[in-house]
């Protein structure tokens, strides 16, 4: 053993050497169990145990080394630059080492660009991060060189993660109170960023991280004009924050957009705006989802299977308190099998709060009215048609359990069922005929249930209520309105 353990030091000696000479990196020994030798090291006299531990010692001391190079990099980083704040540091000790500290932001309009987005960003104050990153660059915009390229390449690590991941986690960093926190982005995303440079396309790059969406773009060339010379602005970040929930969208060309708080419905096909309508959406307690889909099929003569948080929190004490409750609304009781059940069965005493049965209404006469318009979703959201067509001159129209009911929907239907090779003849007699009948759509059409309460179109401000409350859980505090403008304009 003692001779093993000098053959181990020697062994790691003389790998450590190469590799601090090679700069290589270790993949450690072949897993086959003939391998002989490691760079010039005579393996045969060891053991399978002997060569494991070897191997062990090898990938730690590459660790070591590696984790030492890496302080030798930040080092050296903090040398050139000064002891800055930095997100992203030991990434870009190593960039711009391998650079040999040339610099990357040579295309001015591409650094304004990145800044006047980023700015955009801070304003909506979902970062402090961001919001420190910002306040540390201008501190040494003027001194300019390699420190001001180094704080600019972290900010765009920073946005760079950012913009690849906010349409995925768009329900937390925009509507809810917890704080994006950046990470370092994706390999092949900073790859794209270094060729870019290279390649002398770094503004090209940068605009097409914002996304396609005109009214984010209109949002946040007018902001500067909302922000006062007082510390706070309502209304500025406001219209920040609802600009970032824009950029998640693509620009209106093709499909179904709900606006949630606007109760409205726009249908786009090449850029034309088809259809319009208004639309009642979820209640405050039921609220619609922000989501993206497909339409997948309409369903002319839809039943209605209840959902189960609407049977026991709205019908089943209906169904208890009054017997006819069930024949008058057409409603039919269902077991786990599908069968019907005979309602004068049932224990009605002896249930509690949890309905252990389904509940249809036949077609013809459910809630859905006569159109579905079916869209594959985790949360069972649809769009549908209503028979209380009077709740739709309401100026407040969150009503629904979470579907979207659609005051055109006979219009919607139409151009769909046309679009499926429907007659107009053949949806009139299908639907006067009652039966349950189902239309594949062939054609793409996404839909968006999205939620912005505020942005700038055409030179002119739309502020919407907040009906859900989303903006109220926007952090003031953090954001220097001053610097924000100065970068925005």
């Amino acid at each position: 053993m003692v001779v093993f353990k000098s053959t181990l030091k020697l062994s790691l000696f003389a790998l450590s050497l190469s590799m601090m000479m090679s700069g290589c990196v270790l993949v450690g020994l072949s897993k086959n169990d003939q391998s002989k030798s490691l760079y010039g090291i005579n393996l045969s006299h060891l053991s399978l145990a002997e060569r494991k531990e070897l191997e062990e010692a090898i990938y730690a001391d590459q660790q070591r080394l590696t984790e030492e190079k890496q302080t030798l990099l930040n080092m050296t980083l903090t040398h050139e630059i000064g002891d800055h704040k930095l997100q992203f540091k030991p990434l870009l000790a190593r960039l711009y080492a391998s650079r040999k500290y040339a610099p990357l932001w040579t295309d001015n309009a591409a650094a304004r660009q990145l800044l006047r987005d980023y700015a955009a960003m801070v304003a909506s104050g979902i970062s402090k991060s961001s919001a420190t990153s910002l306040e540390t660059l201008a501190l040494v915009e003027q001194q300019g060189g390699l420190v001001y390229d180094v704080l600019l390449s972290d900010i765009l690590l920073d946005y760079l993660y950012y913009t690849q991941n906010v349409r995925s986690q768009a329900s937390n960093w925009l509507y809810s109170s917890a704080l994006y926190q950046a990470q370092q982005p994706e390999n092949d995303h900073i790859q794209r960023w270094l060729s870019a440079v290279e390649n002398n396309q770094l503004l090209d790059f940068i605009q097409s991280l914002a996304g396609e969406n005109h009214l984010y773009r209109q949002t946040v060339q007018s902001l500067p004009m909302f922000i006062p010379t007082s510390k706070e602005s309502n209304i500025a970040q406001k219209l920040a924050m609802n600009a970032q929930r824009l950029r998640v969208i693509p620009d209106f060309h093709n499909g179904i957009f709900v606006n949630i708080p606007s109760y409205k419905l726009q249908y786009y096909r090449d850029g034309d705006l088809i259809l319009e309508s208004r639309v009642i959406v979820g209640t405050d307690s039921r609220r619609t989802p922000v989501m993206y889909s497909k339409l997948s099929n309409v369903v002319v003569n839809p039943p209605w299977n209840a959902p189960i948080r609407l049977i026991n929190e709205d019908l089943l004490p209906k169904m208890k308190a009054d017997p006819n409750y069930i024949t008058e609304h057409n409603y039919s009781i269902l077991d786990n099998q599908g069968n019907v059940v005979d309602p004068a069965s049932i224990d009605w005493e002896s249930i509690g709060n949890k309905f252990p049965y389904r509940v249809r209404q036949a077609a013809g006469d459910s809630a859905l009215g006569n159109y579905k318009f079916n869209m594959p979703s985790s949360d069972a959201i649809y769009l549908h048609d209503t028979p209380n067509r009077g709740l739709f001159n309401r100026k407040n129209r969150a009503l629904s359990s979470g579907c979207v009911r659609i005051e055109k929907s006979e219009q919607l239907a139409s151009i769909l069922l046309k679009e499926a090779g429907w007659t107009e003849t053949r949806k009139n007699t299908v639907l006067a005929s009652k039966k349950t009948t189902s239309a594949p759509i062939r054609s793409d059409n996404p839909v968006f249930l999205y939620y912005v309460t505020a942005w700038i179109e055409n030179g002119n401000i739309v502020n919407l209520p907040d009906i859900y409350g989303y903006d109220r859980q926007i952090n003031l505090a953090e954001i220097n309105w001053d610097l924000v403008k100065k970068y925005l304009q």
